[in-house]
């Protein structure tokens, strides 16, 4: 896919550039295009660095440089792991280089990656690049760049984020397909738009073509390749060229349906695409793309479209909690909610993903409930089966009352953190300094683990299985009984001097210690008993007369 010179101006070296494109795969030529342009392919040096907010991103800019450069010998690799790019950056020259600002951070610590020869770094859709990572990894990258480098940021909407951004790295930037905001009520264009991943753009067409089954359509793209694949899609649906019709300018006077199956890059491209007023227009979208499609729109309305194949499986949901999703949906921003979310679009639908997590919503508010009576003082004692039924045990868990701790607290912890259902929790007791909850035997050992060092109202858990003071075997009972000293095995009873039990009175004489030789503690004993004799007796020793008696 070669770039068109005339959507992608010339930049010239040195210069910063600020583009405003939406995130879509085929906008890359807009600021690749201009930048592969100056990359030297006789020399061995990394030119053009490109950060990314995340490894897929960097994947497809890799290959976008592939499809650019054509049969130019210019080298890219997708920094997807810094271990990899690290080993092939030492064995082989690469020309550009795309990571995000971690991964590439880490080459540049490690020396794998050198950047006193870039010319251009590029911050590929930097609104989702401080969204995702923060600007910390960032700042350092860029502190190590020489500063004679040109910068180039691609945001899809101009914020006050990305104002501040390029004020601080891009100063003086010439600015790009950059929209002026608003665009009054002449210029608005009301958008239809439904969320697609990549993957399954092809099957999201043929929905909407089965669910409002226009007489007349034509589809937006912005590739050859892209218009090739759509083409051969609706062939084989059995429409023909007159009856829908694949364009990459304008649609049709009289057509009663544009989908836009690429996203256009400016409002001039698509008000080329819309054409003369259609009955409908849909936007087939990444979800990192609505902010693209609000600026794109010009103040126009921007509603999301159900389609009913889909719509059916959310059926049921009630008034109440379908006002508080609109009021979140208005007032809400959802940058790294929807990043997190995109993944999940190659195997499920949008409104599916939705359902599952308004799944997820009402258990963690049904916990409440369930346990609000669980919050007791009684007495322990042998834990109630859970509700799961089976075998239980309790659970000491390391905060309680002083804690502030709740039971949903500690409900929501075991089911997020442990990944335990609900039914396999009970009773919940809320002590002072501790609390104990209720758990099946089987999935007990597994959650004190997990729980064991998180943190909790400002304190990091301590958890294990609480075992009944009852039934803990006696510290004596489980050692033994502990034999007298006189009956140990080995050992003869001693027997006092005087024909006594063991120990019981005064011990034996020790000089009488048969054939056995005698110690010095024996002879010293005998020295003393001769010397000096027991008080008051003449059975051994002269006795030495009182000073009285002497005088």
């Amino acid at each position: 896919m070669e770039h068109d010179a005339k959507e992608s101006p010339t930049v010239t070296r040195g210069q910063n550039a600020l583009y405003q494109l939406p995130h879509d795969w085929a906008s890359i030529a807009h600021f690749l295009g201009p930048v592969l342009d100056r990359v030297d392919a006789s020399s061995r040096d990394v030119q053009v660095v490109v950060v990314t907010a995340d490894a897929e991103a960097a994947a497809f800019v890799a290959a976008s440089c592939v499809r650019l450069a054509g049969s130019r010998s210019v080298f890219p690799l997708a920094a997807t792991s810094a271990r990899r790019a690290g080993r092939l950056l030492r064995s082989h020259p690469a020309h550009l280089v795309a990571g995000t600002a971690e991964e590439l951070l880490a080459l540049v610590q490690e020396s794998s990656l050198k950047l006193e020869h870039v010319k251009t770094i590029v911050l590929a859709w930097v609104d989702e690049l401080v969204a995702s990572s923060g600007e910390s990894a960032l700042e350092t990258l860029l502190a190590d760049a020489p500063k004679d480098t040109a910068r180039v940021i691609v945001a899809s909407s101009v914020t006050p984020t990305v104002e501040r951004l390029v004020e601080r790295y891009a100063r003086r930037a010439r600015r790009v397909g950059v929209t002026a905001g608003g665009g009054g009520e002449a210029g608005a264009i009301p958008l239809g738009y439904i969320s697609v991943a990549a993957g399954v753009r092809l099957n999201t067409l043929r929905r909407i073509l089965d669910e409002l089954d226009p007489s007349s359509a034509s589809v937006f793209v912005r590739s050859d390749e892209t218009a090739s694949e759509v083409r051969e899609t609706l062939r084989a649906l059995g429409y023909a060229d007159d009856a829908v019709r694949v364009s990459r300018s304008g649609g049709a006077e009289e057509t009663d349906l544009v989908v836009l199956f690429d996203l256009p890059a400016t409002r001039e491209e698509l008000r080329e695409a819309v054409g003369a007023q259609p009955r409908r227009v849909i936007a087939m979208t990444l979800p990192r793309q609505l902010a693209s499609l609000t600026a794109l729109s010009g103040g126009g309305a921007v509603t999301p479209v159900t389609l009913s194949e889909a719509g059916a499986r959310a059926r049921g949901r009630e008034a109440a909690l379908r006002a508080e999703l609109r009021q979140t949906l208005s007032s809400g921003t959802f940058a790294r909610e929807l990043l997190t979310l995109e993944p999940l679009l190659d195997e499920f639908d949008g409104i599916e993903i939705a359902a599952a997590a308004l799944q997820l919503l009402e258990r963690g508010r049904a916990a409440p409930r369930q346990t609000a009576a669980s919050k007791t003082v009684e007495a322990p004692g042998r834990a109630k089966p859970a509700a799961g039924g089976g075998d239980t045990v309790r659970l000491f868990v390391s905060v309680g009352g002083k804690d502030n701790a709740r039971p949903a607290d500690l409900v929501g912890a075991i089911v997020n953190e442990a990944g335990v259902d609900r039914e396999k929790i009970g009773r919940v007791e809320i002590r002072d300094t501790h609390s104990l909850v209720e758990l099946e035997t089987a999935v007990a050992d597994d959650v004190a683990t997990k729980l064991t060092g998180k943190m909790s109202r400002g304190r990091r858990v301590q958890a294990r299985v609480d075992q009944d003071r009852s039934l803990r075997p006696a510290r004596r009972e489980s050692r033994g009984a502990r034999p007298e000293r006189g009956e140990r095995e080995g050992r003869p009873p001693r027997r006092d001097d005087r024909g006594g039990g063991p120990r019981g009175g005064f011990r034996e004489g020790r000089r009488d210690r048969g054939d056995r030789p005698a110690t010095r503690g024996d002879r010293n004993e005998g020295r003393r008993t001769e010397r000096r004799g027991p008080r008051g007796s003449d059975e051994s020793g002269p006795r030495r007369e009182p000073r009285w008696e002497r005088e």
